[in-house]
């Protein structure tokens, strides 16, 4: 398995691992259905995105594992600049593994070479997001040294034309 930056070429086959980790994660949660989404949100979902996809291939901090021309895990990550006093943060927005070859490092190795490329690149942190009912995430991100404090991410879509502020 060879694991190496993500390149524009590979966007196609890591949209379609990704929306697949999504549709089992959504599987999985009681409040959601992924067949009741409208077509254009389920569109713009994950970092693989036609309107996401870029500045994380442009970091040079998101790989995927390929063997013999396929594609089995993805991560996605980017550096911020001058965020929660930080002057380089490691962002890390997605990871995902196909489910035919979990629980054999793969996981585990893309995050280690998306933390080698940001140290190499000055970071001074990195922050992952994680679901809290994500076990096996959390187990990875203890392993390879994450402290875990149990915050969510509270998110706001400010473009909502039933937004009232």
């Amino acid at each position: 398995m060879e694991f190496r930056v993500m390149k524009l070429k590979d966007i196609p086959a890591v949209r379609k691992l990704e929306l697949a980790c999504i549709k089992e994660y959504f599987s999985e949660t009681i409040e959601n259905k992924w067949d009741d989404l409208p077509q254009d949100w389920k569109d713009n979902l994950g970092a693989s995105s036609t309107n996401h996809y870029r500045p994380y291939l442009d970091s040079g901090l998101s790989f995927v594992a390929e063997e013999d021309g396929e594609i089995y895990g993805f991560i996605f990550a980017q550096m911020l600049h001058h965020i929660a006093d930080c002057t380089n943060l490691v962002w890390i927005e997605n990871l995902g593994v196909d489910p035919l070859v979990r629980r054999q490092e793969i996981g585990y190795r893309l995050l280690r070479e998306t933390l080698r490329a940001g140290r190499a690149q000055h970071a001074e942190v990195a922050h992952s997001m994680i679901q809290p009912d994500n076990a096996p995430s959390i187990m990875l991100h203890k392993k390879i040294g994450f402290f875990i404090d149990r915050r969510e991410v509270a998110l706001m879509d400010l473009q909502d034309p039933k937004l009232k502020l």
